[in-house]
């Protein structure tokens, strides 16, 4: 039965989202960029896979004659995406970078441009004659489809990986941006070249050009300054702001396809010539993304997929063939910048990481190969090998550019690799400085969290040091855009109350800020590499019956090799009370020790509850070992601390704890299963201490390096 067409192409885009979003997660999991599982999804829905696997299927998912619609909506898709790529791109990344940053992008396009051009001057009669409509054009299509590059999912991958702030990948976004814009502008000489019909028609396409940049930049460019004077005025994107927007839009593309250039390309150059870093374009970003993103883009892979058929390869014999343009494209856009970079003067490591960003083709190599398809310049073999180089190319980046740049040498620390600093004092007494690393995640915490570090840092300030970190998760959107303003300004919103303390403090901090798909893992690998002695991070994210131990927090708790200190805060001020609950577990031997960290810098009265079942054997013992191990902290030699000792006996700890707790400001409680503390990834037990206890909290637990295995016995040859 023939569904209508309008039917059939709602099945069709929804089945597209649906296996697109699927996907895009599971590469995701694999730590390659969405965008890139998205794409691969949508090819498999071609006949490449499904037409492959189940003709009958895939004949009436997608017939012949629906491909059309496909087609169009593909194209509006691919127009509002290159509208917000012409956003993003700021002059300012190529201007931060002088010649060597336009030297070293400039490069690696002509490289691969070179190649291409190559490529098809050789191979012209195997694989084009009486399938192009133009040798040249041909030629053209191929350099461009190899010299693009993908600023996007570059700008994304050097986000995750904190390398945005770094030589690396400020050049790479630099050289990613005169790609781009070169690329664009390429596209639409060569479009407009190869449409030409005589010397008269060619001089009349470039006034035309000509007056239609002109207007662009003269004209429309003020006219956008004063919708965002409009903007600024009401605090919002009204309606009317937006229709005008679309207008831009539509009209721009139709003119420059008027004048026998592409849609592409004035669409792209309407959102170049907005106004750049400003709260209008941000919001303006957000208002379309979604809808483009999510719904228009499918649709374009969907494309993609209808016309990629790799049977063509295999029935062709044409591996040698894909094998070739694979290495070609390769060597021309990774070996191409990093020779540049290395000739701007970059080392040679750094050069080559930044040729592997580059080596980025995805989005914006299936749009140059879609133009250069529908123009009758690339055929359909050509097309599909051309489409895998972009697959393997832009999957390539990710796990080179582990292996070449790994994360360590892009540490965000500020002071270099940082020498180990004493451990926490225990029992051999005060140690003469301390590191703290402080994750932030809410940006209201970072106060309260300095003034802990404060309180147990005391006065040896100069012995010591504070690491402040941000980690955020990503946002969908930034599968598709740089997102880089966006994380400089959420860093400096989400540091700076923790940075307006320590200043009142004069307290020294370092800080950095990255994107993290794994936080909790993150936490603990920064941990290590910045020898922090101790982890101080909030919890603000309650869930009803969730353990505070879970999630992100269970990850640092089991991953981190030093001690860490969860804070629950409930309206912390200052430590003038402190409450230690004892039990004897090394943890609590380090609450103990930061409590009398923080007697010795505030003077605070710290009372240590021991609580005991009632008339037992052994409570006595067990309350001389608590009262001993109070000693050996409160009243070591060189220093005695005031300290409150008490013995409790009840058969319900948890209730004394959350009693006492009323007459503290702080309560300092090691993680233990009689406490109801405990660390779980995915517990939901109600944790009653936690949940009822009326004063702040800190939960900490003790690290304990697992013991080395004993030696084999050594054996005698008989």
């Amino acid at each position: 039965m023939d569904l209508h067409p309008l039917l059939l192409l709602f099945l069709q885009v929804a089945l597209v989202i649906a296996v697109s979003r699927l996907g895009g997660v599971l590469f995701a999991r694999l730590r390659q960029p969405q965008v890139l599982g998205e794409i691969v999804a949508a090819v498999l829905l071609g006949p490449s896979l499904l037409g492959w696997v189940w003709p009958a299927g895939f004949t009436a998912l997608f017939p012949a004659h629906s491909h059309q619609y496909v087609d169009i909506l593909a194209q509006v898709g691919v127009v509002f995406f290159l509208f917000l790529v012409g956003l993003e791109l700021d002059p300012r990344l190529v201007r931060a970078r002088g010649r060597g940053g336009l030297s070293t992008g400039l490069a690696s396009m002509l490289v691969p441009i070179a190649l291409g051009v190559a490529f098809v001057l050789i191979f012209y009669k195997s694989l084009y004659e009486g399938q192009s409509r133009s040798y040249r054009g041909a030629a053209m299509f191929m350099g461009l489809a190899m010299a693009a590059a993908s600023f996007p999912i570059m700008a994304r991958i050097l986000t995750e990986r904190n390398l945005q702030r770094t030589d690396v990948g400020a050049l790479a976004i630099a050289c990613a941006a005169v790609n781009d814009l070169s690329s664009w502008c390429l596209l639409a000489v060569v479009v407009a070249i190869t449409g030409m019909q005589g010397l008269a028609h060619a001089a009349l396409m470039t006034g035309l050009a000509v007056l239609f940049i002109g207007a662009m930049f003269l004209a429309v460019r003020p006219f956008l300054g004063r919708l965002e004077v409009i903007y600024d005025r009401r605090g919002r994107l009204s309606q009317n702001v937006m229709a005008v927007i679309f207008l831009l839009i539509l009209a721009s593309a139709y003119t420059a396809e008027a004048i026998g250039g592409h849609a592409l390309f004035g669409a792209f150059l309407l959102g170049w010539v907005m106004p750049k870093g400003t709260q209008f374009v941000r919001h303006l970003s957000e208002k379309l993304e979604d809808y483009t993103v999510v719904f228009l883009l499918p649709v374009f892979f969907l494309y993609t997929g209808l016309h990629t058929d790799m049977h063509l390869i295999r029935a062709g014999g044409l591996w040698g063939f894909l094998g070739l343009i694979v290495l070609l494209a390769i060597a021309g856009k990774w070996g191409g910048a990093t020779l540049a970079a290395r000739g701007a003067g970059m080392p040679w490591r750094e050069s080559v990481a930044v040729g592997a960003l580059l080596n980025t083709r995805g989005l914006m190599a299936l749009i140059v190969l879609s133009v250069g398809r529908e123009t009758g310049l690339m055929p359909p073999a050509v097309y599909a090998m051309m489409v895998v180089m972009t697959l393997i190319t832009t999957a390539m980046t990710t796990p080179v550019l582990h292996y070449v740049y790994p994360r360590r040498l892009a540490a965000p620390i500020e002071t270099g690799s940082p020498t180990p600093l004493p451990t926490l004092a225990g029992e051999s007494g005060h140690a003469p400085g301390l590191s703290i690393l402080i994750p932030v995640a809410l940006p209201k915490s970072g106060g309260p969290l300095v003034q802990l570090a404060d309180t147990l840092i005391g006065p040896d300030k100069a012995h010591s040091k504070l690491v402040a970190i941000h980690l955020r998760k990503p946002v969908d959107h930034e599968a598709y855009r740089s997102g880089l303003d966006e994380a400089a300004v959420t860093h400096e919103e989400a540091l700076a109350p923790l940075l307006a303390q320590a200043r009142a403090r004069s307290l020294r901090v370092e800080q950095a800020s990255f994107v993290s798909r794994d936080v909790g893992g993150d936490i603990a690998r920064f941990a290590a590499a910045a020898t922090a002695d101790l982890v101080i991070m909030g919890f603000h994210k309650p869930v009803i019956g969730k353990t505070i131990l879970g999630g992100t927090v269970h990850r640092v708790l089991a991953g981190c090799h030093t001690d860490v200190a969860i804070f629950v805060d409930r309206g912390f001020r200052a430590a003038r009370r402190i409450l230690v609950p004892y039990l004897g577990t090394a943890h609590d031997k380090l609450a103990l020790d930061l409590a009398a960290r923080m007697a010795r810098s505030t003077e605070a009265l710290v009372t240590v509850l021991h609580v005991v079942p009632p008339m037992r054997g052994g409570s006595t013992q067990s309350a001389d070992g608590a009262r001993h191990a109070v000693d050996r902290v409160f009243h070591a030699p060189g220093h005695d601390l005031p300290v409150t000792f008490r013995v409790v006996e009840d058969e319900s700890p948890v209730g004394v704890v959350v009693h006492q707790a009323q007459n503290a400001d702080l309560v300092i409680i090691g993680v233990a299963e009689e406490w109801g503390l405990e660390s779980h990834l995915f517990g939901w037990r109600a944790q009653r201490i936690a949940r009822d206890c009326p004063s702040s909290l800190l939960i900490v637990r003790k690290h304990e390096p697992k013991p080395a295995p004993a030696p084999e016995p050594a054996t005698t040859a008989s």
